[in-house]
């Protein structure tokens, strides 16, 4: 039945596009008689004899092309043997594994790690406190702070909108992988001696045995000096558990944060910006490098709510504000391209590339905290009001930042002692600020005249040279001695050209011509047309694309090469030829066009996570409503990922974090029905102790106080039932509000008065 109703909506489509072409055919066809007849009106009749015959003779040449086309294009369905154009999945999935991936297996890696999985909503509470979350995010744009819901119209509107989406959700097919993907997907999700993981550079990925990845990390981290393992017990005795070392370093960081908030040397914004509680372990991970010999890996640590990472935030906002650009910097590609095409080359002119190795490993980090430390209290000399720290003061927050970070390798425990970490805010900073007085030192280099342009972009840097190879070795011995914990490599151009960021320059006798450069490393995988993610971004991805070939490319002709690159690249990730084609031209088009003023005084941005075309309905019926009732706002949705491949893969390589933290717990009581529903940022075990606390200081934890007003009720604080989990805070109170309302004894205070779902 289902095949049948299938086959009708293709007649269907198939006979509107027909209807749509036939009608544009006798349209075009009427401009023409209009046109030849114009001609006919003004030119001899001979004249237009001989060129009405040119054109049937044109028209006959076409009309033959097509035809044989469209033979070639029959016969091959007759046969068989038309396929779309796809990535090859041993160009994208690079498996080093003992396993042997089935074509199944290779075809849903294959599509890359950012691609979403459409599915259902399994868990409304997850659905519904977005929903909530988003009412909240809409009152506070909107509303005046004191009012605290949202009018009734929009409520009512944004009720029945999710309870739409939630029916579709419900009903709709998964269609954008195949049944045989799904089980293959859940195969390797089952199989715990595999790591699969994003590749260092070129969006594959790679699948190895998870023993031997330990192994190579492992060895890895007992190389050189950067990295140390840490003893299993403290200078006190005390075992060093994750748990115990991440209090450590938050009470270390807290006192010296309390310490300058009673000297007035911090606001009080700051201080609370900065403090931290319920902070997580930073993890490393590392990315194979792929498309280097002996596939050595490059080491990430991830410090993304780690008890400094705000710290470092904090210090990157005051370091980056003190500081003034280089003379060598550039931005970005973009505004590289416009500064090599502005030069001008001379005969003796030779294009070289400087790249430093390992360079955040080997930023020797108290030279850099020196360095950034004096940028800061120069900033301070001309603008007192800059900051009230001192010399002091900042130092110790920088070593606080960015020194003697422990972390975790699955469940072991190291220190960074050297060089900054690649998942740290403060990482490139600091790296740009080294790298800004390394290359200061080239003002003592006997042969600097020589050097005609010098640019950088943190560690790599272009040069012209105007001289000889001799001189470029010379420069290379020069630079290597500038320091003994960076070592330089070189690249020179080749055939005139030479790759820089993703722009290929070339040098011609009277001009440098710039294009996109895709470089080894470059699979072609991208945004995937069937992931299920808005269409918006993948409509974005085309104008993004175009944009970087119109703001590199220095030619028309290097233009339109880049533009069928384009059309090449999204058409085997699935793009209809035609739409990119289109929106390709439009961007073109409407790039040198200025932007029409409107008269929005506003503009409202709400994220929501997309699960596939309800989503999309939901959002256009609310922003609707809004704009009706504020004409003067602009409602901009911003769909986040779903379920990506990735999310699947990461407990694997990253492991198990072991403190349990931004949780829902519930507390039951030994006689009674009566349940205590609460959330902590905090690992829950310090959130039981304060519980606990409340046995003797009455009134500061209410399932405490249960059991003080009820003789022989008892809660037994160490084992909470974990019930609920979320990083953010207001979604974790929402969450909190939903489970104890549906709990009927449930004696809690609510922290999150719903206006949505309150009924």
């Amino acid at each position: 039945m289902q095949q049948k109703i299938y086959q009708q909506h293709q007649r269907r489509y198939l006979q509107l596009e027909y209807d749509q072409k036939t009608k544009q055919a006798m349209k075009q066809q009427l401009e023409v008689t209009e046109q030849l007849q114009v001609l006919k009106n003004n030119i001899n009749p001979m004249e237009f004899e001989l060129l009405n015959k040119h054109l049937e003779r044109l028209k006959q040449q076409k009309k033959m092309e097509i035809k044989r086309t469209h033979n070639i294009k029959i016969n091959k369905l007759s046969k068989g043997e038309i396929k779309l154009d796809t990535i090859d999945p041993k160009k994208v999935v690079h498996n080093i594994s003992s396993r042997i991936l089935n074509e199944d297996e290779e075809s849903i890696l294959a599509k890359g790690l950012q691609f979403c999985i459409e599915n259902k909503i399994k868990d409304s509470l997850d659905f519904k406190t977005e929903i909530e979350q988003m009412a909240y995010n809409i009152l506070k744009q909107l509303h005046k702070p004191e009012e605290k819901t949202l009018d009734t119209t929009l409520t009512e509107c944004i009720h029945r909108a999710a309870d739409q989406a939630l029916k579709i959700n419900k009903n709709k097919k998964i269609i954008n992988v195949n049944k045989f993907e799904l089980i293959a997907l859940k195969q390797l999700m089952k199989d715990k001696t595999i790591v699969i993981m994003k590749a260092d550079k070129g969006s594959s990925c790679v699948v190895m045995d998870k023993e031997w990845y330990k192994t190579k990390v492992k060895e890895l981290l007992s190389t050189g000096t950067s990295f140390t393992k840490m003893n299993d017990k403290d200078e006190r005795g005390i075992l060093n558990t994750i748990e115990h070392v991440v209090k450590k370093m938050e009470g270390k960081l807290d006192y010296r944060l309390n310490e300058l908030l009673k000297a007035k040397k911090l606001s009080q914004n700051d201080y609370d910006y900065i403090r931290c509680t319920g902070s997580r372990c930073s993890v490393m991970f590392c990315n194979p490098k792929v498309h280097k010999e002996g596939m050595p890996l490059r080491p990430i640590i991830s410090t993304t709510n780690s008890y400094n990472y705000r710290l470092a935030k904090y210090l990157t906002r005051l370091l980056e504000g003190a500081r003034s650009k280089p003379e060598s910097y550039i931005k970005d590609s973009f505004s590289f391209a416009r500064l090599i095409q502005q030069q001008k080359p001379n005969q003796n002119d030779m294009m070289m590339s400087l790249d430093v190795e390992s360079l955040f490993t080997n930023v020797p980090v108290y030279e850099a905290i020196e360095l950034a430390t004096q940028i800061i209290m120069d900033k301070k000399k001309t603008d007192k009001k800059y900051t009230k720290l001192v010399m002091k003061d900042l130092k110790n927050l920088f070593e606080l930042a960015v020194t003697n970070t422990p972390f975790r390798f699955y469940d072991q425990l190291y220190m960074q002692v050297d060089g900054v970490s690649m998942g740290s805010p403060l990482a490139p900073l600091l790296a740009d600020v080294f790298m800004t007085h390394i290359e200061q030192q080239f003002q003592e280099y006997d042969q600097s005249n020589k050097i005609k342009l010098y640019l950088r972009y943190v560690d790599d840097t272009f040069i012209i040279l105007n001289g000889k190879e001799s001189d470029v070795e010379q420069l290379i011995e020069f630079v290597n001695q500038l320091h003994p914990k960076l070592r330089f490599t070189r690249e020179l151009e080749k055939n005139y050209e030479l790759p820089f960021l993703d722009v290929k320059v070339i040098k011609q006798r009277t001009k440098f011509e710039t294009t996109v450069y895709k470089k080894k490393t470059h699979t072609g995988q991208l945004l995937h047309w069937q992931s299920c993610q808005a269409k918006k971004y993948k409509i974005g991805l085309i104008r993004t694309l175009t944009h970087r070939a119109l703001n590199i490319c220095s030619s028309k002709q290097l233009l339109d090469q880049q533009c069928e690159l384009i059309l090449k690249t999204l058409t085997i990730n699935g793009y209809p030829i035609n739409l990119v084609k289109r929106k390709i031209n439009y961007t073109i088009d409407q790039h040198h066009r200025t932007n029409e003023k409107t008269n929005i005084n506003k503009k409202v941005f709400i994220p929501l996570t997309y699960y596939g075309n309800e989503t999309i309905i939901m959002s256009n019926k609310i922003k609707s409503m809004i704009e009706s009732l504020f004409p003067t706002t602009q409602i901009i949705f911003g769909y986040k990922k779903g379920l990506t491949l990735a999310k699947l893969f990461t407990k694997n390589f990253k492991g198990k974090d072991p403190m349990e933290t931004n949780v829902i717990y519930k507390l039951s009581c030994n006689k009674c029905e009566q349940v205590y529903i609460g959330q902590t940022k905090l690992n829950v075990t310090d959130r039981m102790k304060q519980h606990k606390d409340g046995l003797r200081k009455p009134d500061i934890s209410r399932a405490a106080d249960h059991m003080i007003n009820n003789k022989d009720h008892v809660i037994d604080f160490s084992k909470p039932e974990i019930i609920g989990r979320d990083a953010h805070k207001k979604r974790r109170e929402i969450k909190e509000t939903f489970l104890s309302l549906q709990h009927q004894h449930a004696y809690n205070k609510i922290s999150h008065e719903l206006m949505i779902f309150s009924n």
